[in-house]
């Protein structure tokens, strides 16, 4: 199965209309392109997390617009788009006793794979044993 270490970055915003524009905006003037994205709310914050194409002059540029930025390594799987994929890739990591701290996903436009994101305990041991799977 196919992964990749990839840099994440997470933005704390306020939850209001406009917050997640701006910063989109903001990376497109720059021409980063946003590969993966999230956004979470609670009640008085919001939680963008992305995959960009320069992660480091994606941070730089948020944190220069008064943005709270973290890094994180976080593991890309592309799955083939079939059912069970995902529960193989879970029970895998359950059984080498890696949490799975948050993931998000989408299928790509052809219905034939799904790239998930992982955010896990171990990074390293979880990329062996992706790499182990079939498929």
């Amino acid at each position: 199965m196919h992964c990749a270490v990839a840099r994440q970055l997470s933005v704390a915003i306020e939850n209001q209309p406009g917050r997640l524009a701006a910063v989109c905006h903001k990376l497109a003037e720059h021409r980063i392109n946003i590969r993966d994205l999230t956004v979470v709310d609670n009640i008085e914050q919001g939680m963008i997390r992305l995959i960009p194409s320069d992660a480091a002059l994606c941070k730089r540029l948020l944190a220069e617009a008064g943005l709270y930025v973290i890094e994180a390594e976080v593991l890309v799987v592309i799955l083939k788009d079939f059912p069970g994929q995902l529960a193989a890739v879970s029970d895998a990591m359950a059984g080498a006793q890696i949490n799975i701290d948050y993931a998000y996903g989408t299928e790509d436009s052809s219905e034939k794979e799904m790239r998930m994101v992982f955010k896990v305990s171990n990074l390293a041991r979880a990329r062996e044993v992706i790499e182990s799977l079939p498929g």
